[in-house]
């Protein structure tokens, strides 16, 4: 039983990341991130709950610290599969996140969001990490309505995990979107082709994680959205003075 379960676990960091499985293992081991992974495998949105202060965000980047290789995606001190999110209460609709079309500009306006996931697709052995920073401050259902509905979308397609168009294929029919996006004509064609072709699907290799307080200034969440998602609280068993 417990070579079984330690085996599990070592095929799971395989898959995140081929630099030192074992020694990432033993981590996971002791600090509880394994769960976090092994949840993430199952369903690509997860829920962490608890107190203000509790350190709920920096786990997330602790996960991308664990699972992000070195080099190209370095950026600095940042790990560059990760992504901080911080939701604001006036959210209520998916603009913020998706973007939108301006008539002033003629444009389509290209958010960190979607840069993020087409940077994602660049690296798809590598999990990439959306933290949705106090996620409940606005109406879960109403800004990420879309992201939710998407998900149930989702089908293997030759040992791919597919799903429906996010953003669709005419927005990248423009030349400046593509440029807002960092793609270029030759070292990322294969990608530009498939956004133009499928538009902007899922990448199987994002995993949202958002961060909740359950107080007076919070939203409750839908049954949409807890059917979706994968839920932890966060408790503190002592306070040491």
């Amino acid at each position: 039983m417990l070579s079984a379960f330690l085996l599990q676990k070592r095929q799971i960091i395989l898959i995140f990341s081929t630099q030192k499985p074992i020694r990432l293992c033993l981590k996971i081991v002791t600090n509880g991130t394994f769960y976090l992974l092994a949840a993430a495998k199952t369903k690509p949105v997860l829920i962490l709950g608890g107190f203000s202060g509790t350190g709920t965000s920096m786990k997330v980047k602790e996960l991308a610290y664990l699972t992000c290789p070195k080099g190209e995606l370095q950026e600095g001190q940042e790990p560059g599969n990760y992504c901080l999110i911080s939701v604001k209460p006036n959210w209520h609709d998916s603009t913020e996140l998706l973007g939108y079309y301006s008539n002033i500009g003629k444009k389509y306006v290209v958010t960190d969001f979607i840069k993020f996931l087409v940077k994602a697709m660049k690296h798809p052995l590598v999990p990439f990490y959306v933290c949705m920073d106090e996620m409940n401050l606005a109406p879960v259902e109403e800004y990420f309505a879309e992201y939710l509905s998407v998900l149930e979308s989702r089908k293997v397609v030759d040992g791919q995990v597919k799903s429906a168009a996010l953003v669709p294929a005419d927005i990248f029919a423009d030349e400046n979107a593509l440029k807002a996006l960092n793609l270029d004509a030759e070292t990322d064609k294969e990608i530009i082709e498939d956004l133009q072709q499928n538009g902007l699907c899922l990448p199987q290799n994002v995993i949202v994680i958002g961060t909740v307080n359950m107080d007076d200034t919070t939203n409750s969440f839908s049954r949409k959205v807890i059917d979706r998602a994968m839920t932890f609280e966060t408790k503190i068993d002592s306070i040491e003075s």
